[in-house]
């Protein structure tokens, strides 16, 4: 029972951890954030920060890693209930301006971010461009979406459209709606 409450005590540890990571990288930018910051702000001894993280690198890493797995799965989730490719690229510029408009700050990744953090975040595009692949290639199929598109090339380039549109719902978040009713006209327009 100890050893229970033991690992209960530190993934709520981790998660408060975690959280004051997010919400430090939300207001203040990747590269501005501190360990003393994290620990204040999760309410936890820096000690008891460095038995869990090695380096502000590494809780950064697994921060965003876990926010982007749960992003991936809430726009999973959404592309579900969208019926038809053109429907599924609608809901992927709302969910995007909607993550832009809740995250406050873009993720501003400079060429001094630990490998660590870029293959966290290279995984996320990874698993975006897969998402947004399967959708041209079934739009293609159902003639949905134009025949001459090359799926590797265009969801890389619906992906730079997709965060153009977190970005502008990032820097002004009253207007989400706006951004991502314009936002799918565009995309939408280039793959129609």
């Amino acid at each position: 029972m100890t050893q229970d409450h033991d690992s209960q005590s530190a993934t709520t540890t981790d998660d408060r951890i975690i959280h004051a990571t997010i919400s430090l990288i939300s207001s203040h930018g990747l590269g501005a954030i501190t360990m003393s910051q994290v620990a204040e702000d999760a309410g936890v001894a820096r000690q008891t920060l460095y038995n869990h993280y090695r380096d502000i690198d590494s809780i950064v890493a697994v921060a965003i890693d876990r926010h982007n797995n749960e992003s991936v799965a809430l726009l999973t989730s959404a592309l579900t209930v969208a019926q038809t490719p053109t429907e599924k690229l609608g809901q992927m510029a709302r969910h995007f301006a909607m993550v832009g408009a809740h995250a406050g700050q873009a993720l501003q990744v400079g060429s001094a971010t630990s490998s660590e953090v870029r293959h966290a975040l290279d995984t996320y595009k990874r698993a975006i461009e897969e998402l947004i692949h399967s959708v041209i290639e079934d739009g293609q199929q159902t003639g949905d979406l134009r025949a001459d598109l090359a799926p590797d090339t265009d969801a890389v380039l619906v992906r730079s459209i997709l965060d153009g549109i977190q970005e502008l719902a990032a820097a002004t978040p009253e207007r989400a709606s706006d951004i991502a009713a314009s936002g799918a006209r565009t995309l939408l327009a280039a793959v129609r």
